[in-house]
């Protein structure tokens, strides 16, 4: 997932979008994804960002990229 963000947008600035990366997904695969920027953002690869509940998570790249 963290080569396929990077090939995506590599810049500081980068933001990537829970909804758009799941896009006409199954549930298992949506999951996943959900996991993995977990784990990304505990090893503060990420940041991630909710504005309310069942809103879509926003992720951005964090300290360590």
């Amino acid at each position: 997932l963290l080569f396929s963000l990077q090939r995506q947008d590599s810049s500081p600035e980068a933001v990537y979008s829970l909804h758009a990366l799941c896009e006409s997904s199954n549930r298992s695969y949506v999951a996943a994804i959900f996991f993995c920027l977990l784990v990304l953002r505990k090893q503060q690869i990420l940041n991630l960002h909710q504005s309310a509940p069942y809103s879509d998570i926003i992720a951005t790249p964090g300290h360590i990229i």
